[in-house]
């Protein structure tokens, strides 16, 4: 498959981080499984542009720093919300493009490894059947906002969090560690406002319609100047992230 001439096409590698129901309709956009080693390579070879969102973890090979370095070189790659984050905090140097709050979180060291985006995923609906740490966190971080709990029973709700294997770890597992007064205000928190990879995947494939669209505009001869761009810079936050 060749590459288009003056139309976007962005390869999107999206799986358990967003349901299908709520993903972005687009003719520019082509939903597909999450990457395995190669598959981000392979992309760049037929797209204008690869959004790398769920990767494969332990029952393949997952696409290495290596393979998206090499993806950069012909064509522009973003990285969000789940492995996509990681890859791209760690290949920033080369030009991959880090979107939300997840990767900016891997990029600042507040968080590192794939085990704090990592999920259980149904292999038949590509749903994710446990939750991530870094949704815990940023429950956790809304609950200390909010004053339903402070520091010190944060940490501890963190901590027994992540003594909870990321294939068993689900709300209940949570909600049993937070102080009983503050249960059921936690819970309707989290069930709310806390899938922070739900976010970061949205705000993902805004950014990169809005990006590439402006480059093809370029291109074309239409525009020569990005579009006004809000104050918060889009590759650093995503819209919940005042919340």
């Amino acid at each position: 498959m060749r590459k288009s001439a003056g139309v976007n096409r962005i390869a999107v590698f999206l799986g358990p981080s967003l349901p299908a129901a709520e993903r972005i309709v687009h003719p520019a956009l082509t939903y597909v499984n999450p990457a395995a080693r190669g598959d981000v390579e392979r992309a760049s070879r037929e797209f204008d542009a690869v959004l790398l969102i769920d990767g494969v973890f332990h029952q393949d090979l997952a696409p290495s720093p290596k393979e998206v370095f090499a993806a950069t070189q012909r064509c522009i790659v973003f990285g969000a919300a789940s492995m996509g984050a990681l890859r791209a905090a760690e290949c920033f140097p080369y030009g991959m493009v880090p979107l939300g709050i997840i990767a900016r979180w891997y990029m600042r060291g507040v968080v590192d490894g794939d085990d704090e985006v990592a999920v259980l995923v149904d292999p038949h609906t590509q749903t994710a059947l446990t939750v991530p740490m870094v949704n815990v966190r940023y429950a956790l971080r809304i609950a200390r906002r909010r004053r339903l709990l402070n520091q010190a029973q944060c940490e501890a709700v963190y901590a027994g969090a992540r003594g909870v294997y990321y294939m068993d770890r689900g709300w209940d597992d949570i909600f049993a560690l937070v102080p009983q007064r503050a249960q059921n205000d936690f819970r309707a928190l989290a069930h709310e406002n806390a899938d922070l990879k739900r976010h970061d995947a949205l705000f993902a494939l805004r950014s990169v319609l809005r990006r590439t669209q402006w480059r093809s505009e370029s291109r074309r001869g239409r525009s020569t100047e990005a579009p006004r761009r809000p104050a918060r810079q889009i590759a650093n936050e995503s819209p919940d992230a005042k919340q």
